[in-house]
């Protein structure tokens, strides 16, 4: 694996766990700044609940149903997997 390769990786590690503890942080902090129970409309949490699997399954779905569907995969009949 090259240098590069392996540095960018780390650098994207890095950037979506630092980014993670700071909206954690964040949202600590305005909790504390903030300690009555948030009230959210039913439609509000279904969405949030519902949504992202909702997109998950139609990205899924339609990934699926391409022309060309699992092609490029890993070849069969290939000479480099037997050395």
């Amino acid at each position: 694996m090259p240098l590069m390769t392996t540095m960018r990786d780390a650098v994207v590690l890095l950037l979506s766990w630092g980014s993670a503890l700071l909206i954690s942080w964040g949202l600590r902090f305005w909790g504390d700044q903030h300690p009555a129970p948030l009230q959210a409309p039913w439609a509000v949490v279904l969405t949030i609940v519902l949504l992202p699997a909702l997109l998950m399954a139609g990205w899924v779905l339609l990934s699926a149903a391409r022309p060309g569907a699992g092609e490029g995969g890993e070849s069969i009949d290939s000479d480099q997997e037997t050395r």
